[in-house]
């Protein structure tokens, strides 16, 4: 064993040498190299093994493990069968204060924890080896502090293609014939912070950036927009509901009387087959015989909870609306028209959903909307702080 290496069950990983041929998901231990009779240490913190993720070549000291461009990583490589998804949940506590009305209150800025449900499908033996090498070599690395493990860094799938450290709990291997393995397995992250207006799990780079007159829009585009005529309410971010592309003027603006975006408007149309399961709250009192009487509990007894599943959706469609749903955290509320016969626009907020993969510009997305009985959407949000100074430290 070659010292700090770790121990996985796959053994026989060998030491990386110049002048070797590599392949792709070749797997080896690098810790410095020898050329013309001369050692080159690696440090501490660049040892440690490595998957090879370019074409197959020669090693020289060009493409070594820790060179800039290095056909080498010691990252998350594979890239993720279809049907793979990703779960978002918030992290809060429900205050109920009665008569139906509640609140939730984050747990912390990092509320919204996310799981990628991941698969990878009919990879050959070499391929799913670099895999299972990898989940399983990251229980080897404690650097965090009082032991704590060093993630696993990696870059998801669209829309959320930004580099974050992402733990593994565990892994299952299937072995379906030769040369043909199943890998699966769950990636979490929990330090995400939702007070990251740019960069949350959807990252800045991937929208259509600040709002900018003269620029073209078009349906399901994503902008940011603040200056000087935007308040603290109306400053945020914005999403195109028109049906063509169109030059932006301040009149079809974010702020103009004639806007084609929407900041507090779920305005994605839904598909067919949404099932409402009502229970009103009332109490019930049983008297002798079995005989019951049913008392009112209060106003706001049926407010609404249900599931909704937009499916075959592009990716751009797609994007927008997790976009939305990861801007309001899990806790901000929105206005969502119900379909006929309630056709009523309600507040609602979402604590939860999944973004599910299916295949090439083909999304299915599950939500949780939850009603709330008071419509505060529209109300601007002005921090009053109170300051005193302790007599005894003056």
């Amino acid at each position: 064993m070659i010292l700090n290496s770790g121990i996985t069950n796959i053994a026989n990983i060998p030491a990386f040498e110049l002048g070797n041929s590599y392949s792709k998901f070749d797997v080896v231990y690098y810790s410095g190299y020898t050329s013309a009779g001369t050692e080159y240490p690696a440090s501490q913190s660049a040892s440690g093994h490595y998957y090879y993720t370019g074409t197959a070549a020669t090693s020289t000291t060009s493409n070594i493990p820790t060179v800039s461009n290095s056909p080498w990583t010691n990252k998350f490589f594979a890239e993720a069968s279809y049907g793979s998804s990703v779960q978002f949940k918030n992290s809060y506590y429900q205050v109920d204060y009665g008569d139906g009305y509640y609140n939730y209150l984050n747990k912390s800025e990092n509320s919204i924890k996310s799981d990628f449900s991941l698969n990878f499908n009919k990879r050959s033996d070499k391929e799913a080896k670099a895999i299972i090498h990898l989940l399983e070599d990251s229980f080897d690395k404690g650097s965090k502090p009082s032991g704590g493990y060093t993630g696993i860094y990696w870059t998801p799938f669209e829309p959320y293609n930004q580099e974050l450290e992402f733990y593994v709990e565990n892994f299952n291997h299937s072995f379906d014939y030769p040369d043909v393995n199943n890998v699966t397995f769950s990636l979490f992250n929990e330090d995400r912070s939702t007070s990251d207006w740019q960069n949350f799990y959807i990252p800045f780079k991937n929208t259509s950036g600040f709002w900018q007159a003269g620029n073209v829009y078009s349906k399901d585009d994503i902008v940011y927009g603040s200056g000087s005529d935007y308040t603290l309410y109306s400053s945020g971010w914005y999403y195109y509901t028109g049906d063509a592309a169109t030059t932006a003027t301040n009149s079809n603006g974010p702020l103009g009387n004639n806007s084609l975006w929407t900041k507090k408007v779920f305005s994605w149309p839904i598909n067919d087959g949404i099932t409402f399961n009502q229970t009103p709250r009332f109490h019930k009192q049983n008297f002798q015989n079995d005989f019951f009487v049913r008392v009112e509990d209060g106003i706001n007894k049926n407010l609404l909870n249900f599931d909704i599943t937009f499916t075959s959706r592009s990716d751009r469609e797609a994007k927008s609306i997790l976009h939305f749903l990861e801007k309001h955290r899990g806790q901000d509320q929105f206005l969502f028209t119900l379909p006929a016969p309630y056709s009523k626009t309600k507040p609602f907020v979402c604590p939860e959903w999944r973004h599910t993969l299916k295949f090439k510009d083909n999304n299915d997305i599950q939500v949780r909307f939850k009603e709330q009985p008071i419509d505060y959407s529209s109300l601007e949000v002005i921090f009053l702080n109170l300051i005193t100074i302790d007599p005894f430290l003056s």
